[in-house]
């Protein structure tokens, strides 16, 4: 059995205890002491951080009455220091604390039953025995909690045995049995719960919910808690700042401002869309009807581009696959890479992959397709010219 001293002084930091056993398991060594400050994983709340003889303390794990340290070296089987990471600590304190008062609240708004709860290293989140929460609900939630903290009440632990539990107003029932630890919020709150807490609910300082979404049909609400709060705040004021003088506005005016400028956007897009398209059709008909790219019967064009848009040349080459007996290669060359497409007219049927080979080598390169088009990427950009004058002659020379 291991003595919990973190239930005795939760601002206890530091420690001395004597080595009961080392176990090694796998690559690390699970070390049971007599007596502890490193608090267990459980309820939701993560173990404590910290340092056991200066090794970092891994993950602190219980089963039954004994609690396992985690290392990834032996501290030795004698008596050893622990230390705890207290910022740690009273982050995750703010979190269970604040925790149970949203529960709480929760509960006196509109008879919400906690149903579980995940403390994260960034926001805490309790999901609750509904599918949704309405929004007024959720704002009377959060004043009450907020009203909870800044009242200053106390909390208080209390250790009795199940056969006891009707004597206290348990926001949730409690099916263990033995001895079990109840944590009294004043007459606001009361809930069995083996974890650390303030004794005081200022000192959780601000909650504030921050998102909903749905999940196994409940709703699982998103909350700030402690520090946290604050933090989020400060970092969203300064975005609001930010966006004030961006947008040459007031908040309360940022909604409807950038529902201006995204139409503006769509509208410059639609525009810029329709330009796009008149100018690949345009290139398409030149490079069609130029007369050095025919050879017979056939057209056979090949282009270079220098770090041309993609989405310009996905429609120059979508336009010229509407020709007849048209045969093309399109490269677009950039720094060390080459992007390149072979197409051809459905009336023609080309044989890549009997030049696949013989082309990709002068580039470095890969890729491939099915008719009528075929598409990669080369890597020897001081290629690209070799390359276009490799397809024109192989091409001239086929039967197409």
């Amino acid at each position: 059995m291991t003595e919990k001293l973190y239930h005795h002084d939760i601002n206890k930091d530091e420690f001395e205890a004597e080595v009961v056993e080392v176990i090694r398991e796998k690559k690390v060594w699970k070390v049971i002491l007599d007596k502890t400050c490193f608090f267990p994983e459980g309820g939701g709340q993560p173990a404590d951080k910290g340092w056991i003889n200066d090794i970092p303390v891994i993950d602190v794990q219980k089963q039954g009455d004994i609690i396992y340290h985690y290392l990834a070296e032996n501290p030795g089987n004698k008596m050893v220091r622990g230390k705890i990471d207290l910022v740690w600590r009273r982050d995750f304190m703010q979190q269970h604390t604040g925790q149970h008062i949203i529960s709480g609240a929760l509960w006196q708004v509109g008879r919400y039953t906690t149903v579980s709860v995940h403390m994260g290293s960034d926001y805490t989140t309790i999901e609750i025995d509904a599918p949704e929460i309405p929004g007024h609900h959720l704002i009377d939630t959060e004043k009450l909690a907020n009203q909870v903290i800044q009242s200053d009440m106390p909390l208080h632990f209390i250790k009795t045995n199940h056969r006891e539990l009707d004597k206290f107003p348990l926001r949730k029932p409690c099916t263990r049995e033995g001895t079990i630890r109840l944590v009294k919020i004043g007459d606001f709150d009361c809930v069995a719960c083996g974890g650390l807490h303030f004794d005081s609910t200022r000192k959780v300082g601000l909650v504030k919910a921050t998102g909903m979404e749905k999940i196994r049909g409940n709703a699982r609400i998103t909350w700030k808690i402690g520090e946290r709060a604050f933090n989020d705040y400060r970092k969203k004021d300064k975005i609001i700042s930010a966006l004030r003088s961006v947008l040459s506005t007031t908040e309360d005016m940022f909604v409807q401002k950038t529902g201006e400028l995204k139409e503006e956007v769509l509208t410059i897009k639609r525009k810029y869309n329709l330009i796009e398209n008149r100018l690949a059709e345009t290139i398409a008909q030149n490079l069609y009807e130029d007369p050095q790219n025919r050879e017979g019967a056939c057209r056979i064009i090949s282009q270079s581009w220098q770090e041309e848009d993609e989405y310009l040349l996905k429609k120059i080459v979508k336009n010229l696959l509407k020709g007849e007996k048209t045969v093309f290669c399109f490269i677009n060359v950039f720094p060390g890479k080459i992007q390149w497409s072979i197409g051809c007219s459905e009336d023609i049927n080309f044989p890549f992959d009997e030049v696949k080979n013989d082309l990709l080598s002068i580039i470095g390169g890969r890729g491939g397709g099915r008719a009528p088009l075929w598409q990669g990427t080369g890597v020897k950009s001081e290629r690209a010219r070799d390359f276009l004058f490799r397809f024109k002659t192989l091409t001239s020379n086929l039967d197409l």
